[in-house]
């Protein structure tokens, strides 16, 4: 995973009103040039209008830092599923990487979060050097399904499948649950599981000039998003830049929370397929390809 000290503090949104009625947050071009990932993702960048009945997140990865000002607002349950207990650490530093880009609260007027009303389910199913298994997976899985949570964040992948992480998938669809999966740094190789599955939408990387990361897979791809030099939280407090379909695979997840917010009959994986399928923006070969899926996703 790159790494590299970010300049400039990162500014998404700004929190322009809130009732009990809707969220409405808003950026600038400024923010834009802080974060490249923003304008791409909300192509008319004034406004986005949501409920305020929060969306449910699990994301499963290394844990999450859950003393940092931006997310302990947000986390609601913890879970680690290596050790059954509900204290989580964030050694590795993915984990908040990935629910700050989803979901990270206000901060003086300011929300850093593309999905400004999520509550995170923190799930621990990684090591301390971000490693895995899919025994471990799939117990988080069982548990975040019990949460009755609506989207599955798995922003890691396996080379081989397995009929445990399948079924464990496949129980979470059955439950309305969406599931989104990173393509994997494959070097242009085939996608990981289990963002190969069909019922779970597999993401890869783009960066600014909207070209595939070498870095990322082919292969069973949905959708793209960007991926490349990602300011993104750390236990420690920085902000550093990233790159990986670990954090395209986070903003796809935000986008959904947006969509499930905004349009509350859309309640399982066709309708929010469909939805990302019309709001997306093509790239590459004209239609549905190995390199960029579907498309670009975008909010509108």
């Amino acid at each position: 995973m790159l790494q590299r000290l970010l300049l400039s503090f990162l500014i998404l949104f700004l929190l322009v009103s809130c009732d009990n009625q809707s969220i409405e947050v808003s950026f600038s071009q400024t923010d834009c040039k802080k974060n490249w990932s923003l304008c791409p993702l909300f192509p008319n960048n004034t406004r986005i209008s949501m409920p305020t009945e929060p969306v449910k997140v699990a994301i499963l990865d290394s844990g999450i830092d859950n003393s940092h000002p931006l997310l302990k607002e947000k986390i609601v349950k913890s879970f680690d599923a290596r050790r059954e207990t509900n204290i989580t650490k964030d050694k590795f530093g993915h984990g908040t990487a990935i629910a700050g880009i989803i979901g990270a609260s206000s901060n003086k007027q300011t929300i850093q979060g593309i999905s400004p009303n999520v509550e995170i389910y923190d799930v621990k199913v990684l090591n301390d050097k971000g490693g895995g298994e899919i025994k471990d997976v799939v117990n988080g899985i069982e548990w975040s399904i019990k949460q009755n949570v609506d989207i599955l964040n798995l922003s890691f992948g396996f080379q081989k499948d397995d009929p445990t992480l399948k079924q464990a998938i496949d129980y979470a669809v059955d439950n309305n649950i969406i599931v989104v999966a990173a393509a994997g740094n494959t070097l242009g190789f085939s996608a990981d599981y289990p963002a190969k599955y069909n019922n779970v939408i597999s993401v890869s990387s783009v960066n600014k000039q909207m070209e595939r990361d070498k870095f990322a897979a082919k292969g069973k791809i949905d959708f793209v998003a960007p991926g490349v030099d990602i300011p993104v939280l750390t236990p420690t407090k920085k902000i550093i830049t990233v790159s990986g379909t670990s954090f395209s695979a986070a903003y796809v997840s935000g986008i959904i929370a947006n969509i499930l917010a905004k349009k509350p009959n859309v309640q399982n994986f066709d309708a929010v397929l469909t939805e990302l399928k019309t709001s997306s923006k093509d790239l590459g070969e004209k239609g549905l390809d190995n390199e960029y899926g579907n498309g670009l996703v975008q909010f509108k």
